[in-house]
């Protein structure tokens, strides 16, 4: 089961404050593009192996993302090594925090899990971002904004 307090304590999550403070970090953090570059025409296959581990691994819990208003993966590919989840925040899988990033090991260890937990999937308004929380998992490492430190330190709700 995924520790909050124990990754804090062990010094493999950064807690940041807020959205903008996310994404600088965010940025530094994730791997170099020239990492995927050069992994040339075998990265878009390694990218959906991925793709598809964490399909497999979701569904069973939240039915498929197509067409769902709970959760939705990300399909647009952009080389970058990023793998993109939106998760409405009361069924956000905290349960599966450590196996999700059990996947980032071997040809994907330099890949990025990026989680987005909302209270409203429908809406994308920039004025509604602070209704927005993340969580980047990296092969050894967590980044996450206070707000989902706070709600996953609390425990389930309902």
């Amino acid at each position: 089961m995924f520790s909050l307090f124990r990754s804090r304590r062990d010094r493999t999550t950064t807690v940041v404050s807020g959205m903008d403070r996310f994404l600088r970090e965010f940025e530094r953090m994730k791997a170099s593009r020239s990492v995927f570059n050069a992994q040339g025409d075998a990265h878009g296959d390694i990218d959906m192996r991925l793709t598809s581990r964490i399909e497999e691994h979701l569904r069973p819990l939240l039915g498929k993302w197509e067409g769902s208003t709970t959760w939705f993966h990300q399909m647009d590919y952009y080389g970058d090594g990023v793998r993109a989840l939106t998760f409405r925040r009361d069924i956000f899988p905290r349960q599966t925090v450590p196996s999700l990033q059990a996947m980032l090991a071997g040809e994907h260890s330099a890949f990025t899990i990026l989680c987005i937990v909302t209270d409203d999937m429908m809406d994308d308004s920039p004025k509604t971002s602070a209704a927005r929380d993340f969580l980047a998992l990296f092969s050894a490492r967590m980044l996450i904004t206070e707000g989902l430190a706070n709600q996953l330190s609390m425990g389930p709700t309902g």
